[in-house]
């Protein structure tokens, strides 16, 4: 059941993920031509695979809260690629992947970005790389007494949350992560771009994967989220017979 109600002062956010099986073929049926002539582009069929399966969850989640059905559901993209729906502004919607799993974040009341990666996403020696890039003086200053095994974790969680943050305001990481700092942990982000000085709300956290794996996640919005819904589909056959 969607639980979205207009003119709420906290956003509310849902998130919604779909579990694939390994090789699992993904029907089209509800794409629109132009997303089935994107899908056909993709060189990698796991690439495809994943787009496909991601638009599929979309249009069945956000028609339910439009009343509309999925395939006449108008999605369009920005030219900085991030697709959102000119027919209902007041509702914004961002996918994320890792693995065979794909999550659905909607919000009703102001943008939304999510992120969701494995916990084995980095080595101890990518993190060390990669740790500079990332994180400002201040927060690699914060982690610097970590062990090896605490920093790792740490910084996928400053990842997934910077990532989910920079989506929501429509960047990604083509910008600089640098320019977002974490004020209180897993609550506030302050970016640090100026003109004009930008805040997010940001909830993250862990679960595991049907395969027993872990991840992290992280949502951002631009206005001040209640803790998230999380619905689980655990695989293609149950949630396309239930939509």
């Amino acid at each position: 059941m969607i639980s979205f109600e207009a003119g709420k002062e906290i956003a509310q956010v849902e998130l919604h993920s779909l579990h694939l099986h390994d090789g699992l073929y993904i029907p089209e049926l509800m794409l629109s031509e132009a997303e089935k002539v994107r899908a056909a582009a993709f060189c990698s069929l796991e690439a495809r695979r994943m787009f496909v399966a991601g638009r599929t969850l979309c249009r069945s989640i956000v028609s339910r809260i439009t009343d509309c059905t999925p395939a006449a559901l108008s999605i369009a993209i920005t030219p900085s690629g991030r697709p959102y729906l000119p027919d209902h502004p007041d509702i914004d919607f961002n996918l994320s992947h890792a693995g065979n799993m794909v999550v659905l974040a909607v919000s009703r009341g102001g943008h939304v970005g999510v992120d969701i990666e494995p916990l084995n996403l980095f080595s101890e020696a990518e993190v060390r790389e990669i740790l500079p890039l990332i994180l400002s003086a201040q927060e690699l200053n914060d982690l610097h007494h970590l062990t090896s095994q605490q920093r790792q974790n740490e910084f996928l969680s400053h990842w997934v949350r910077k990532e989910a943050a920079l989506k929501c305001l429509g960047h990604g990481f083509l910008a600089d992560p640098q320019s977002v700092t974490l004020i209180q942990k897993n609550t506030t982000f302050g970016i640090i771009e100026s003109p004009p000085r930008e805040a997010v709300f940001v909830h993250s956290g862990q679960f595991k994967c049907g395969n027993g794996s872990d991840l992290q996640w992280a949502v951002a919005a631009s206005t001040m989220i209640a803790e998230p819904i999380w619905r689980h589909n655990l695989d293609l056959v149950h949630f396309m017979r239930v939509v």
